[in-house]
């Protein structure tokens, strides 16, 4: 007996062993002699109680087969019901004693069914051999039998063996992470301990040794010290084993340094460990010396059991107090208890109100027809639900009109958000949530039938089956959902959240379900929101009667004005209750019983005439029941002839057999096994009172209304897969059943009656007459709930745990009972009311927990927690912490289906579902069916969790209601845990199984295996035949897309449906790929792949949107690379998308990469590409940095120009190049270093050298003009002449001839010089400054302007030119410096880490979905003090959006560092409301386009640090101010043109860090796969290519334009000046250059050549002759040079012809490529699409994401002055600023062919600029002309500009009426509008085809100063005003002449030439058209002949 011990088994859910556990029940009646007697074995610990059967079958097999018999006329019956009547059954037949007949009259009555003569004879004969078997076992084993033991002990020795087991039981973990739950030291097993054990002592040592060694496993240690002591000591080896960290490190840290010691035990994650052991060194140091005992410590958090916080419901020891008028009936069989129906409360206060109390706009939510007045309840309540905000709880019983009050809070919202009438919708939502997705839609309908048709008030469901859009949930103002779902989305916190101001919780009582805790969740979750950012949330419960409302109503935060109680009197229909406790023992006995018991009541209920309603608790039994009641009863139900007949009719046309039967009857029965059909003729019969009993399922009560007099629940036990087990039903199951009891209009009082049993009755008694209160089930979920509020972000902290648990119902309860929540009665309440101490250790216990299994990581130093990835993925996926962390160990990058569904089964959900004794046959049987290996025994829990998964996916059918909805529970489960299982295969680049998983999530969803025919996926459309002729095909799926009709038919062998297969063959979702592959460095790879889907969209199959997952994997498959999602919506099918990422360039290089597109929720639906490598040449990178520690250089050198003393490091080191020589130089680092100084000394070198004119370049337009403003007082007092260019090529070059320095881009300045026809004026410049020279790979105009100068200046010898190039730091700066000029010695390359401000830290994170939340955190932690933050967002909205924020969760009102007194005089100039709201927080966004004023208040404010948060746009990175710390809040901006999201380029992200100052944080917020790439360039520098290759056409367009390039061969030696040449020899993979041979460069560049001139000569671009030899320009390449047009818009403006109209002009220019960068922001389509339908001319294709689209729009809203947002404003400006160039290149390109039709395109121009369409009023271009000044025009005849001259003063006064100011701006207009005359001359006759020339006199009514034309706020480009003169002919609409001119003087005269081709006489028109203004045109006509 001594060395007896008993190992327990491993759970199947957990790797550490687990502790040995009690003998009792494990040892043989050898070992044990007589004292003992048989017993169940003990129910196993942390499991439901499952009922065993009354005696335990001896011959397993053949008990099986009997059971499974028995069970096949019971399906729908409990296990005990089943055992019991097998074991009654089996007596029964091995009764030897009894005739066959009896025997089958016993067992007929027994299973109350019917057996046949086979089943009957099988069921005896197996009887038989059970009893023969059971005998000769008895026989045979004698003393062997193992059974329980009863020691015979006192009680208090069973009282220490039960205690010894619940410890030796209660830990399956190594329990040095326990903590005790009470002030009491348990015995410490240390090291102490082990010392102390003299039997071992001599061990010490060598066990310490082996506890110690790390890389020994639980088992390997046991075996280690089994051999060491062998074998001896079982109890001290467990002991041992069981408390291994705690000896080791109680040792270590006696004789070691301390922390090591305590940093491995974190490695180890022994947290709690840790504190035990700190704690006990604090009690070793207070008693060894008492002055440290004195001093007070700080209390560390113990771990405590949570499994040990439980509390009962059960009320077998209280008492219950029942009504008056309770009587007790006994009976044989049964007793009965009837509670008396209440009276009804009836008090002078019960004054029912009209509702026209309402508001005459509300009242039509309560429609006439229905009710007149409020009921008692709703009267009462109407003041504090309508009148008032206030949260509200509201306890009635079922049917007192609780709906109605909802209602009422409902019509309150509205009405806050009522104004004149209007409702502002958009302004807010409201949430109601209620527990049954059958309610949800119930509640659903009748608020869409009460509010929407009303009020427009769009009312929506969102539940699981059942998801809403972006765009749905957006225009949803009713939200009705469930508890589950509301949690899913408020963890994941969306901006909608945000406009939730109200809440409304149906059957908040719900708190004490199991489902409590999400109810808790949600409320806290809300109320603390709505506390920490002060925005309004109003929560409304409702709940049934209940004890406790009080705490329910402090835990909803309902003040007591807002806690309404309404006890059962008040009940509609008071309910009589009547209960029926059934004393019969064995389980099948009791069903009859129960049968009987329902028949008396039903009996009972029919002779008084009433009708009523039996629930019973399955499909199946809702057709035995009634059958049973209907031929048991004796009497005829149906009375009347009619309603007979009647019923007999609506029986035959019933489709279900079972009701076809018992309808004729007077019977009905309900269940949602029905078709609709059924159960609505059902409902009808039954509400007309034709049928008089209804047997249904739980259905009916949630469902459907439908009351009676009498409700029966037959039966109070329900099958709950989640336990594994049969239950009670729920407190809210049995109110909602009952709540049908009781008709209001008919009936005094309902009839309850509950048939249950007798040790039952009481709990009903309880729950039913409010005497159990509500409890917290918080405690079964806290972990998970805590994981879940982490992971939002809400808890960062201990203590911000310790608070959120004051916000949920567990605090209230513990508060006031809390002894029943696990606080002892020693607990220090007077010193800690709050239980700080407990809350404090609940969180500590839970984050110790999480951290653990690895969900969080716990900073028990700092108290600081975090998520990790599978703690996300655990509170995405809704699972608990123990599965999760079991999916992380199990999972292994290799394993099969088989494997994953093996570790699927293993999940923690399924813990409870047992292998019962009658399913094991069935379940071996479909184990045979499994397509995919089940590694388990049919027999074990696992196996069966596997077998129904693919028994569900096999679509087979299962006998038994138990099995069913075991199957049912595990599906359900299926999706979100095979999807959290591929969340974690791609967390851990698992591509093979990633895939896998993701095809068994398709597979469940679809219920469809891999050999199954995909067709199937379309649902009952396919035609069978085709499924059946596909799957007997041995066709691989993929060449059925490449079939036609015909061919098809053939290969399936198909008849007349060929033609429908292939149309659904069409319709199955295809991706055609193609991919460009392009080094960035030898690290990284850019991947770009364009995507066509190429399916025909069938919108009810597909729904709006297509998913495929993006793999990209290495060859082998196994590691991936790159996962994405890829989404197609329906209107952008067949158009092409792009894909780009950044992967790492793997070493060894592997051959290829497989790019696979894998549909979502499509099988068989994976479209793959093969990536090759193998012609990769990976670019030889050397980046070339240098060091800048050098000496200071004082700035007294150069003067006082400068406002310090010294020049920087950067500055200093490159001092002496840059002023002392004229060399040219590079200089290469971070922004912020200050190189404009360097510029500067340059410019002051330059001049002071007496040099010639000078040229500063950047890309950026705001810096040049910041730079303008600043140099113009800098260099004041060298009396320099210092200007910049505009765009205008006659100002400018006007500019550029008086300007000693210029500033410009490099588009303008390349325009500019383009035109430059001699060298003089390119000699004229000795000094090019190109700052930002790295931006020359992401500006082609840049590379074009360098590639220009550098190629002309090599020509000249005499000529010297410097070069100053400002760079960030380049990893390839040597190419840069050598192609511009720079000797290696001038090139200063220095490291982005040596800048001059020091950075602490640039941090990268993984955006989430709390990503705002985050970041405000984060910001908490930097922004202290006066030190402020820029926020970069990627876009206006994001910027203002994330501001507002701010403002609504009140965190930026401790960043305002002066008072708002100082800040109103500038908020007052702010022109922009919406920032001006914001200044006064402290706050404020930095955009691009904003006003001037604003932009300059802005920056002074932010500068002075009066604000202390600037949100700007990612687009100012450039220029905007610089901040202490600097966030990018996300680095991805989408683009609806490719539809896609682009990554914020690396040039951006460096101007975006640049902007920190000195000692500042910069932390980046971006995607997870860019974090690497980003990091790895942050910290190296830029990687610059050149993109010169996408702009060819562009490039030799200019170089032929301008007598460059005069043959083909010429082209060659240009591109040698260009960087792409340079770059092309480096790095020749990213420009697809296959062999770098001599001859391979040769091929490759002759080839872009022939490309790009083939084109030129197509297009008619150029003139070719002698096979290239000589290159001659023609008419559209000088145009698009001339222009600045690229190639592709002067191709389609040349399709422009006569014939073209208005219409087709628009689209031409809208079309031209330089529109193409236009961003096309998220949902801008639909804003777009809207806009266009105000609009006079519609688009003509349906591209409604194109930027052409847009541009197109755009054009016409500014002509037609449709108010647009401001992100579009900003969009229209930039299409206005170019829109001029390109329709002067159409005007020019028209007239060059000849077209008059050049005419509209000139009409078109004046449109632009006036912003007036030529059909409208002329006098809508005046400014300040209303339309009422408009109206009071027409009244006095004014109709032309002209009109309004000659008007009289007081006349005009009257039509204008505008005050002097505005006045003033009219008087301008019409002062410079132009009064034109027109006069012509010719002289001599005109010969055809000869040049004539006509004179064309223009006077103007006075000579003006400026031809500027008058600005005006619609149109905001400053322009000229030009002329043309046009010579043609009106009818054959051909154009002879034109000329452009400026008319400044009072009289001017012109020669146009003209050439007319035929003889004859011609009617000639002379038109003179301004391009500028409308109705100033003229036009003179007259006649020719020519000869």
């Amino acid at each position: 007996m001594s060395n007896n011990v008993i190992r327990q088994q491993r759970d199947r859910n957990h790797e550490e062993e687990i502790p040995a556990s009690s003998m009792t029940g494990r040892i043989s009646k050898s070992d044990m002699g007589s004292n003992y007697k048989s017993s169940p074995a003990p129910a196993q610990l942390n499991k439901p109680p499952r009922k065993e059967p009354e005696s335990e079958p001896v011959d397993d097999q053949l008990y099986e087969l009997f059971v499974t018999k028995i069970r096949s006329y019971l399906p729908d019956s409990s296990h005990e019901v089943i055992q019991s009547a097998s074991e009654v059954a089996s007596e029964q037949l091995s009764n030897r004693d009894i005739s066959v007949p009896e025997k089958r009259k016993e067992l007929e009555e027994l299973l109350n069914a019917s057996i046949s003569d086979d089943d009957l004879h099988e069921l005896i004969n197996l009887s038989n051999s059970i009893e023969s078997a059971k005998q000769n076992h008895q026989q045979g084993n004698g003393d062997d039998e193992f059974v329980a033991i009863d020691f015979n002990s006192s009680d208090d020795e069973e009282q220490a063996i039960e205690a010894e087991i619940e410890v030796e039981d209660e830990s399956d973990k190594e329990t040095d992470t326990e903590e005790p739950t009470s002030n009491e030291h348990p015995k410490a097993y240390d090291w102490h301990w082990l010392q102390q054990i003299s039997e071992f002592k001599h061990y010490g040592s060598q066990v310490f040794d082996l506890l110690a060694d790390k890389d020994l496993d639980l088992l390997q240690l046991d075996s280690k010290l089994n051999e060491l002591l062998d074998s001896k000591g079982m109890d001290f080896i467990v002991k041992c084993i069981e408390h291994r960290w705690r000896i080791v490190f109680s040792k270590r840290l006696q004789t070691e340094n301390k922390e090591p010691v305590i940093k491995e035990m974190e490695e180890l994650g022994l947290h709690s460990l840790i504190n035990e052991l700190h704690r006990k060194r604090l009690l070793d140091d207070e008693t060894s010396n008492p002055l440290k005992r004195q001093k007070k410590v700080k209390r560390v958090p113990q771990k405590i059991s949570l499994d040990r916080i439980v509390f009962s419901t059960s009320v077998e020891n209280a008492r219950v107090t029942l009504p008056e008028g309770t009587t007790h009936e006994i009976k044989k069989s049964y007793d009965t208890i009837t509670v008396p129906a209440p009276a009804q409360s009836l008090s002078d206060n019960d004054e029912l109100l009209p509702i026209s109390t309402l508001p005459e706009w509300a009242q039509e939510a309560f429609p006439k027809t229905e009710t007149t007045t409020f009921n008692r309840i709703q009267s009462k309540i109407y003041n504090q639900a309508f009148e008032t905000d206030n949260n509200l709880l509201i306890c009635a019983p079922t049917g007192a009109g609780k709906t109605n009050v909802a209602m009422l809070t409902i019509l309150r919202t509205i009405e806050n958000f009522r104004n004149n009438g209007h409702i502002q919708l958009k302004n807010f939502k409201i949430v109601y949530i209620a527990p049954l997705k059958a309610l949800v839609q119930e509640q659903m309908r009748e608020f869409q039938r009460r509010l929407t048709s009303v009020y427009g008030v769009v009312v929506n469901e969102l539940t699981g089956d059942l998801s809403l859009s972006k765009q749905q949930i957006a225009e949803t103002q009713i939200i009705v959902t469930t508890p589950e779902k509301w949690d899913i989305i408020t963890r994941k916190d969306p901006s909608y959240v945000k406009l939730v101001k109200l809440m409304i919780i149906d059957e908040i009582h719900l708190l004490h379900d199991e489902r409590g805790p999400v109810l808790e969740s949600l409320v806290s979750r809300a109320i603390r929101k709505s506390e920490t950012t002060g925005s309004d949330i109003r929560i409304v419960g409702l709940s049934a009667t209940l004890p406790n409302y009080a705490d329910v109503a402090k835990f909803i935060r309902a003040k007591p004005e807002g806690l309404f109680y309404f006890d059962a009197s008040y009940r509609p229909c008071p309910l009589e209750q009547i209960y029926i406790g059934v004393k019969e023992q064995k389980a099948i006995k009791r069903i009859a019983v129960m049968n009987e018991a329902c028949y008396d009541r039903m009996h009972q209920s029919l002779q008084d005439r009433h009708q009523l309603i039996i629930f019973v608790h399955s499909r199946k039994e809702t057709f035995t029941t009634a059958k049973y009641l209907m031929e048991k009863l004796d009497i005829d139900i149906v009375e009347q002839e009619g309603v007979k007949e009647i019923l007999k009719q609506e029986g035959e046309s019933m489709s279900n057999p079972k009701l076809k039967e018992v309808i004729p009857r007077g019977f009905g029965i309900h269940h949602a096994g029905l078709t609709k059909k059924d159960r609505g003729v059902v409902e009808d019969l039954f509400a007309q009172g034709h049928l008089r009993v209804l047997v249904s399922t739980a259905t009916l009560a949630w469902g459907v209304n439908l009351p009676a007099h009498t409700v029966i629940i037959k039966g109070t036990e329900t099958y709950s897969p989640e336990s594994g087990a049969w239950v009670q039903l729920s407190p809210q199951d049995i109110l909602q059943m009952l709540g049908r009891a009781g008709r209001p209009r008919y009936d005094k009082n309902g009839e309850g009656i509950i048939i249950t049993s007798q040790d039952e009755v009481q709990y009903y008694l309880a729950i039913l007459n409010q005497q159990l209160p509500i409890e917290s089930q918080l405690i079964h979920k806290l972990v998970d709930n805590i994981n879940a509020e982490i992971v939002a972000g809400s808890i960062t902290t201990i203590e911000e745990g310790i608070e959120w648990l004051t916000y949920t119902y567990f605090f209230v309860r513990m508060l006031q009972s809390p002894a029943l929540y696990g606080v002892e009665a020693t607990y220090d309440f007077t010193n800690d009311p709050t239980l700080y101490n407990r809350r404090a250790d609940l969180i500590y216990t839970a984050f110790c927990i999480l951290h653990e299994n690895k969900l969080v990581v716990y900073n028990a130093a700092l108290g600081s927690v975090a998520s990790t990835e599978l703690g996300k993925i655990a509170s995405h996926f809704y699972i608990n912490f123990e599965t999760i962390n079991l999916y992380g160990k199990m999972l292994k990058p290799w394993h099969s289906e088989t494997d994953i569904l093996s570790v699927f089964s293993n999940s923690g959900e399924f813990k409870y579902v047992p292998v019962r004794q009658e399913e094991r046959l069935e379940i071996s049987k479909l184990m045979e069916k499994c397509p995919i290996p089940i590694k388990e025994q049919p027999n074990e829990p696992l196996a069966k969790i596997n077998i129904l998964l693919q028994t569900f996916i096999s679509r087979l059918s299962l006998e038994g209601y138990a099995l069913i909805a075991d199957m049912i529970y595990i599906t359900q489960s299926a999706g979100r845990l095979l999807r959290a299982l591929y969340e974690i295969a791609l967390l851990q680049k698992w591509s093979s199984l990633a895939k896998s998983i993701l095809n068994l999530c398709k597979m469940v969803d679809k219920r469809l295996w891999l050999n199954n025919s995909p067709l199937r996926q379309f649902g009952d459309v396919v035609p069978h035949q085709i499924i059946r002729a596909s799957e007997m095909s041995h066709l691989p799926w993929i060449r059925y897309f490449h079939l036609n009709p015909d061919e098809l038919a053939v290969a399936l062998n198909l008849k007349g449906n060929a033609q429908i297969a292939k149309q659904y063959i069409d319709s199955f979702p295809k991706v055609s790929i193609q991919y460009m592959v392009q080094p960035i460095t030898e690290q990284f790879l850019r991947i770009q792949v364009e995507v066509i889907p190429e399916w025909s969209w069938i919108l009810a199959i597909h729904g709006s949107q297509e998913i495929f997952n993006v793999f990209l994997e290495g060859c082998d498959g196994n590691k991936l690379l790159h996962s994405e999602q890829f989404i197609v919506k329906r209107k952008n099918i067949n158009k092409p998308h792009i894909l780009e990422f950044f992967v790492p360039f793997v070493a060894p290089p592997l051959p290829n990469y497989i790019l696979s597109f894998v549909s979502e929720k499509w099988v068989h639906c994976t479209w793959k590409s093969s990536i090759l490598l193998s012609d990769v040449i990976s670019p030889k990178v050397s980046p070339h940095y240098l060091d800048n520690n050098v000496d200071l250089v004082p700035t007294e050198t150069v003067g006082d120009l400068f406002p310090f003393t010294h020049f920087n490091k950067l500055q200093s080191s490159t001092f002496d190049t840059v002023y002392n020589s004229e060399n040219n130089v590079f200089i290469g680092s971070s922004k912020g270093d200050g190189k404009t100084v360097l510029a500067e000394l340059a410019i002051l070198n330059h001049w002071n050298n007496k040099k010639g004119r000078i040229v500063y370049i950047n890309p950026c337009q705001e810096l040049v003009d910041k730079l303008f403003k600043k140099w113009s007082t800098f260099f004041l007092s060298y009396e320099k002449e210092i200007n910049v260019l505009s765009g205008n090529l006659r100002e400018d070059s006007a500019s550029v001839n008086q300007s000693h320095l210029i500033l410009a881009t490099p588009e303008q300045f390349n325009c500019l010089s383009k035109r430059w026809k001699t060298r003089k004026a390119f000699r004229s410049i000795d000094l090019f400054i190109w700052d930002d020279l790295h931006l020359v790979g992401s500006d082609v105009h840049y590379e074009m302007l360098v590639t220009r100068v550098r190629m002309l200046t090599s020509q000249w010898d005499d000529y010297k030119l410097r070069i100053v190039a400002l760079s960030s730091p380049v990893l390839n700066s040597r190419d840069i410096a050598e192609w511009i000029g720079v000797a290696k010695l001038e090139t200063f390359n220095f490291a982005p880490h040596s800048r001059e401000n020091r950075i602490t830290e640039i941090k990268l994170s993984v955006e989430s979905s709390d990503n705002t939340v985050k970041i405000y955190k984060d910001l908490a932690k930097v922004n202290s003090g006066l030190r402020n933050t820029l926020i970069f967002a990627p876009s206006y909205i994001h910027a203002f959006e994330m501001a507002h924020s701010m403002v609504e969760n009140n965190q930026a009102q401790e960043w305002r560092s002066v008072d708002l007194l100082k800040l109103e005089k500038y908020i007052l100039k702010i022109q922009n409301p919406l920032l001006k709201d914001l200044l006064p927080k402290g706050i404020a966004v930095f955009y691009s386009g904003m006003a001037r004023v604003d932009r300059l208040i802005v920056e002074r404010l932010f500068e002075s640090k009066s604000i202390g948060v600037l949100f700007c746009t990612m687009d100012t990175s450039k220029f905007a101010p610089t901040a202490n710390n600097v966030f990018v809040a996300g680095t991805r901006v989408y683009d609806g043109h490719e539809h896609r999201f682009l990554d914020y380029p690396l040039n951006d992200l460096y101007e975006m860090v640049g902007c920190c100052q000195d000692g500042g944080v910069v932390h980046i917020y971006t995607t997870s796969q860019m974090v690497e790439f980003y990091s790895s360039f942050l910290n190296l520098g830029l990687a610059v290519e050149s993109l010169l290759s996408n702009s060819l056409h562009e490039f030799f367009m200019d170089a032929v334009a301008n007598g460059i390039i005069k043959q083909r061969q010429n082209c060659i030696d240009v591109l040698t000046f260009t960087f792409f040449y340079r770059r092309l020899l480096k790095n020749p993979s990213f420009y697809d250059l296959k062999e770098v041979s001599n001859s391979g460069i040769s091929t490759y560049l002759s080839e872009l050549i022939e490309s790009v001139f083939d084109d030129f000569n197509k297009e008619e671009f150029i003139e070719e002759e002698d096979e290239g030899d000589t290159i001659s320009p023609l008419n559209k390449i000088v145009i698009a040079s001339h222009y600045n047009s690229t190639f592709e818009t002067v191709s389609n403006l040349s399709k422009l012809s006569n014939k073209s109209k208005l219409k087709d002009i628009f689209h031409a220019l809208t079309n031209a490529t330089e529109f193409s960068d236009l961003p096309v922001r998220e949902g801008e389509d639909a804003l777009l699409i809207k806009l266009q339908t105000k609009l006079p001319i519609k688009y003509s294709q349906d591209d409604y994401e194109s930027p052409f689209f847009k541009a197109f729009i755009l054009l016409q809203a500014h002509i037609s002055r449709i108010s647009i947002p401001f992100d579009l404003r900003q969009d229209q400006k930039s299409v206005l600023t170019r829109i001029l160039q390109i329709l002067n290149a159409a005007i020019d390109i028209l007239s060059s062919d000849g077209s008059l039709n050049v005419l509209l395109a000139m009409d078109l121009s004046q449109m632009i600029v006036q912003a007036v369409w030529s059909s409208d009023n002329p006098l809508r271009q005046v400014p300040r002309f209303t339309n009422e000044i408009l109206a009071r025009c027409t009244q006095h005849n004014v109709e032309t500009v002209y009109d309004i001259m000659s008007l009289e003063d007081e006349e005009r006064n009257e039509i204008l009426q505008l005050p002097d100011q505005e006045l003033n701006e009219v008087a301008l207009f019409v002062n410079l509008y132009p009064n034109i005359e027109l006069l012509y001359e010719m002289k001599g006759g005109v010969t055809s085809n000869e040049s004539k020339f006509v004179t064309v006199t223009i006077d103007r009514d006075e000579e003006i100063e400026s031809l500027e034309v008058v600005k005006n706020e619609n149109f905001p480009v400053t322009k000229q005003e030009n002329w043309w003169i046009v010579v043609g002919d009106s009818k054959t609409r051909h154009l002879y002449g034109i000329k452009k001119v400026n008319i400044q003087k009072i009289s001017q005269s012109f020669e146009i030439e003209f050439t007319i081709p035929n003889k004859g006489k011609h009617e000639l028109t002379i038109y003179l058209i301004c391009d500028s203004y409308l109705d100033a045109d003229k036009e003179m006509e007259f006649v020719i002949d020519v000869v």
